[in-house]
């Protein structure tokens, strides 16, 4: 909250509607922190791989809400009730577990950002920045090559009800609700899917560096000086971090 209202007040200061460096909460003392580190161990990489298969093969089942006792007042057939999951929030959350992205990177992605000859997808080379070609795996192209285009739509990720917008963060988020529900993942939110992607790079052998610009950090000013004139070693890295996830997905080592 404090951090909030600094921002705010800040904002407030820059704008002209307040005198400088008078934000009321300057000088309170924060709270620390704590980071959390929360990533798909290769257990759980498996079970929401077979999540996924089941929903493309037959959908989910309902998830039942209502208390044990509640039930007998529900249709018998209730339990065996499965629906598919958003098709284009389904083809998101693969892109952000190979990708590393963050969310509406993807939900907003272009045709326009993909380059299948080349292997990159535009992304912004830090949060907030304009969007360059970022080199991908395999695995990527193959997700983007399996969606389909949508009539006059831009987006990659387009609604089906109106393909001239991009889908939502919420559609995002309702459908992961379900995915790791189904998948015992239950505490797993989708930026840990980013998380997953940048441990796996380090257990690999990456240095901080690659990873770094793997997933464009702020911090990687005098990395960029090296990394940016050649792309190969990031999308051997993503290669690596791809095979991986693909993997576990299919429940092997």
């Amino acid at each position: 909250m404090l951090a909030i209202i600094s921002k705010a007040f800040n904002l407030a200061e820059v704008w002209g509607l307040r005198p400088e460096h008078s934000n009321p909460v300057r000088l309170v003392k924060r709270y620390k922190e704590n980071e959390r580190d929360r990533f798909l161990s290769g257990e759980e990489l498996q079970r929401l791989g077979k999540t996924l298969k089941i929903d493309e093969k037959e959908g989910l089942p309902w998830i039942i809400k209502a208390k044990p006792e509640n039930r007998k007042h529900l249709s018998h057939d209730i339990e065996k009730r499965r629906t598919p999951v958003n098709p284009m929030a389904l083809y998101c959350l693969k892109l952000l577990l190979y990708t590393g992205a963050r969310l509406m990177e993807i939900a907003s992605l272009e045709w326009d950002h993909v380059d299948f000859d080349q292997g990159t997808i535009a992304l912004p080379s830090k949060k907030g920045d304009g969007r360059k070609p970022h080199p991908v795996s395999e695995n990527v192209l193959d997700i983007l090559a399996d969606i389909p285009h949508l009539e006059d739509s831009p987006y990659v990720l387009a609604r089906i009800n109106d393909p001239t917008r991009h889908i939502t963060k919420e559609l995002v988020e309702n459908a992961w609700q379900r995915v790791r529900y189904h998948a015992g993942i239950p505490d797993v939110r989708i930026h840990d899917l980013r998380h997953t992607v940048g441990t796996f790079a380090a257990q690999a052998g990456s240095n901080a560096f690659l990873i770094s610009h793997l997933l464009r950090h702020r911090n990687v000013t005098i990395t960029n000086r090296y990394v940016n004139h050649d792309a190969h070693p990031i999308r051997v890295l993503s290669e690596t971090v791809g095979e991986r996830i693909e993997a576990g997905l299919e429940g092997g080592e």
